[in-house]
């Protein structure tokens, strides 16, 4: 189908993009690598030996619906100790 296609170039170009990115720094992409760029994930770690593009969508969107979560509640607290 249409999105497994998209869903499937959208992986390619990720692993693609971090090889480059790897060949670029003079590392590589196992673990005897030297260099790396890492993403912080700040309300849950998780450590795999080689992260995927769907990894990272799943990380983004539940740092958004954290973020929204953070929003939403820090408001009606503000509100409620300013009434």
């Amino acid at each position: 189908t249409r999105l497994a296609m998209a869903k499937a170039t959208y992986a390619r170009l990720f692993d693609w993009l971090v090889d480059r990115v790897n060949k670029t720094m003079g590392g590589t992409t196992g673990k005897g690598g030297n260099k790396k760029i890492g993403l912080l994930d700040i309300y849950g770690f998780e450590v795999f030996e080689c992260n995927s593009f769907e990894q990272l969508c799943i990380n983004f969107a539940n740092e958004k619906l954290q973020q929204h979560f953070n929003s939403h509640m820090f408001t009606m607290e503000q509100k409620l100790f300013t009434a």
